[in-house]
Formats: C-alpha cells, sequence, structure tokens
C-alpha cells in the first residue's frame, strides 16, 4: 500500500492528468468496491471519482500482473486489470469528455463507473 498515496501522471491529447487505482480487499462488507482518482495537473481544485462494484479486482495492489477480470471488449475476449494505465486513460478520456470539465472544481463522484465500462465496451465480467 506505500505506493498508492502517490498519483500517477498519463498524459494524452496533450494534457496531463494524476491518477490512482484504488480497492481494499479486506472491505467484506463492499467488496467488490474499487475506484479511480482523477485529477488534471493543471487543476489541483479538481478530484474526480469513478466507483467500481461489478469489477472484482483480484490482483496484487503493486503490482502489474496479467490477472484481472475476464470480461468482452467490443466482441473479443480480454482481462480487464484497472490498475494498468491503457484501461485507466479510457475511463479517464470517457469522464473528461462526458461527465465533467477538466476546469470544473470541487469533488466529482461517479458511483456506477460499471455504465461508464460498458459504454466503453466491456461487458460480461466475470
Amino acid at each position: 500500500m506505500k505506493n498508492r498515496n502517490r498519483l500517477r501522471k498519463m498524459t494524452f491529447h496533450g494534457e496531463t492528468y494524476l491518477w490512482a487505482y484504488y480497492y481494499d480487499d479486506m472491505d467484506f462488507k463492499n467488496y467488490p468496491y474499487s475506484y479511480y482518482l482523477f485529477s488534471p495537473e493543471d487543476n489541483a481544485k479538481l478530484k474526480v471519482r469513478v466507483y467500481f462494484t461489478r469489477y472484482a479486482p483480484n490482483m496484487n495492489i503493486d503490482a502489474y500482473s496479467e490477472e484481472g477480470t475476464v470480461c468482452m471488449y467490443r466482441g473479443e475476449k480480454m482481462v480487464l486489470n484497472l490498475c494498468r494505465p491503457v484501461f485507466a486513460q479510457q475511463v479517464m478520456e470517457y469522464v473528461f469528455s462526458q461527465c465533467c470539465k477538466k476546469t470544473d472544481t470541487g469533488e466529482i463522484e461517479i458511483r456506477d463507473g460499471d455504465a461508464i465500462l460498458e459504454k466503453i465496451g466491456y461487458s460480461e465480467f466475470d
């Protein structure tokens, strides 16, 4: 857990964002419960949390692995691992184009991240 307090940087479309993926595998009441935290690098006044309930994180928290949740992505079977930057970018692009602007302020909570995954093209979570 030591590295989870530090947000990671990602640049796409000429903009830099900070992000992290969190889950608590000891929270048996809410499991599976996880979320992304996103913030534009040049706007510390905006924090966006995207919560997931159907996605079951089953990987070690500070390690990239091949593990994740088996699902379909646009008709192809694949393994979804929200710790990986490629998945964070997909969700982040959707959030900042459809849910809020990077110039907004405050804390925004998007409680149905599972719906965002479906809109991006993911389905049939095992």
